[in-house]
């Protein structure tokens, strides 16, 4: 049977009939016509495609109105991402499914006795070993690895990075040569968990929004209308890289002594530098340690009155999100979706 063309379906109308579908249990043509304001028969042409290509799957047929029997659809939650986490020498492997849900996770503590590489080909063989054991390739969307750094994709590296030996290492065909499956995503952690907190925000907040991360590090990026802000070099509002009183960078001040009320006072003084520059309506921190942050907004307000010179009504929608996970596995997998969705329909 010939294969249900999209071409002359915008993209935009299917990504709103995915985003319709996403999290429901169930969700028949009708209600998702209703949703999305398109006509009930581009609607069906793009389910159809959807259920064709075993995105979404066909679970339940109730009567409608007329009497007839309509089909009620959902996520194919047997599909999957695998990823890959190097943000640390102790590496991790989480499956996640297409509805964003972690299934399974598995953790690596990391050999000093081993070089760099060897710790990732026998971190990549228990993946394996796993992958083998538990899981159905065909059912996988992609593999994605978060990382601490900037990939060259010329010299297969990571640049940049915490972790200085990922810079001679062979990161991607190290991951290749034992999955004997591509990587399909290699993401800097802090642009991932930046845009899974974005996918949360409604189209409104995302006109001028600082992010920053603190968990193995501190980093962050500055975004304007759901984009992120590139500078001369990479992506701008890296705040990590910048220099405390001490000498040091903000990095390097934290790896030493972690949320204490002088790192505090560092991290609050550069978030408020990136507030008077950008003037955001959003300030979201993110804070994927295992401390809380205690008197941070207390400090954060303070500093942001007294270097940009405004009240405290003056100030931007402060954010502080005590997560406690990994936001990047969700931004690296919402990123791998929309391409398979955009590759899946065309």
């Amino acid at each position: 049977m010939e294969r249900i063309n999209l071409s002359s379906i915008k993209k935009e109308s299917v990504k709103a009939i995915f985003g319709a579908i996403t999290g429901k249990d169930h969700i028949s043509r009708a209600e998702i016509a209703e949703i999305t304001g398109l006509s009930l028969m581009t609607v069906g042409k793009v389910v159809d495609a959807f259920l064709e290509r075993k995105v979404v799957i066909q679970s339940k047929e109730v009567k409608n109105a007329a009497g007839r029997r309509a089909g009620l659809v959902r996520l194919n939650t047997d599909k999957f991402f695998l990823i890959l986490d190097v943000t640390s020498k102790n590496m991790s492997m989480v499956v996640m499914d297409i509805a964003l849900n972690i299934v399974d996770r598995i953790s690596y503590e990391y050999n000093p006795e081993f070089y760099y590489d060897e710790n990732l080909y026998i971190f990549m063989k228990n993946v394996k070993i796993y992958t083998l054991r538990n899981l159905k390739m065909e059912n996988s969307i992609g593999i994605g690895v978060v990382l601490p750094g900037n990939y060259v994709p010329e010299k297969d590296i990571i640049d940049e990075t915490r972790i200085p030996e990922q810079a001679s290492t062979h990161i991607k065909s190290i991951i290749e040569n034992v999955l004997r499956y591509p990587v399909d995503a290699l993401e800097k952690d802090v642009l991932m968990a930046a845009a899974s907190n974005l996918a949360d925000l409604r189209q409104e907040e995302l006109r001028s929004v600082v992010y920053v991360g603190i968990g193995e590090t501190i980093s962050g990026v500055l975004l304007c209308d759901g984009r992120i802000l590139n500078g001369r070099n990479a992506y701008a509002g890296d705040i990590g890289k910048m220099m405390t009183d001490s000498g040091r960078s903000l990095c390097d001040l934290f790896a030493e002594r972690g949320l204490r009320e002088d790192t505090l006072y560092a991290i609050t003084t550069a978030i408020a530098y990136e507030i008077l520059l950008l003037d955001p309506n959003i300030v979201l921190i993110e804070n994927c340690t295992d401390q809380k942050l205690g008197r941070f907004r207390e400090i954060l307000e303070k500093r942001v009155c007294s270097l940009c010179g405004i009240t405290a009504d003056k100030l931007p929608d402060i954010r502080l999100l005590e997560t406690g996970i990994r936001h990047a596995y969700r931004g690296i997998a919402i990123h791998m979706r929309s391409e398979w969705i955009q590759k899946t329909t065309e």
